[in-house]
């Protein structure tokens, strides 16, 4: 099965590491300095590739640390400009009204539904409603294109009370914070607010 050769080989380096002298004795220093060679350059490499692996390991991680910490200040950043977004006053006069009508005074109220009244005749205007009084503005606007005409008209009824009948026409703070609910809503249909 195998040739006279083969076993003559290991038989030899059986001699040799037993110490019988033999022929081969040349062979086998020159298979053993091979060897020896290539155990050497394994090892180099082994420690090489083991140093590189260490190193891209410590890498990405630092990589993931700083990936991180970047997604972290983006969102961050983010988060701030939307906060700043939100309390960005859109329009002064309706921070007042606010104001206004989250007072504890009756008076507040009344004079916080007054300008928003009037603050809504002058947002008709500029879009182009037509009219001498607010209800003459509402009376033209289309409602296809102003879908909280009805919820315009309550609070405007409720500041015709208001304006008219003065201290005699009661305000309770509920009716007070419902109307202005409702001229928050129609500021907000035509981005007013």
């Amino acid at each position: 099965m195998f040739s006279p050769d083969f076993y003559g080989f290991f038989k030899n380096l059986y001699d040799i590491s037993m110490g019988i002298p033999t022929e081969a004795h040349g062979l086998y220093l020159t298979l053993l300095t091979i060897a020896n060679v290539v155990t050497i350059v394994g090892l180099a490499l082994a420690l090489i590739l083991l140093i590189l692996i260490v190193y891209l390991s410590i890498r990405l991680e630092h990589m993931e640390h700083a990936g991180f910490h970047h997604l972290e200040m983006a969102e961050h950043i983010h988060h701030e400009a939307h906060a700043a977004e939100h309390t960005e006053v859109k329009n002064p006069r309706w921070e007042m009204i606010s104001t206004l009508a989250a007072s504890t005074n009756e008076g507040d109220w009344r004079r916080a539904i007054i300008d928003a009244d009037i603050m809504l005749s002058d947002m008709l205007r500029e879009k182009g409603y037509t009219g001498d009084t607010l209800g003459d503005q509402l009376k033209m606007a289309n409602p296809l294109q102003f879908t909280t005409i009805d919820i315009a008209w309550e609070a405007h009824r409720m500041r015709n009370a208001l304006a008219h009948l003065g201290e005699a026409f009661p305000l309770s703070e509920r009716d007070a914070r419902a109307t202005i609910e409702q001229y928050r809503r129609v500021f907000e249909e035509f981005d007013y607010i």
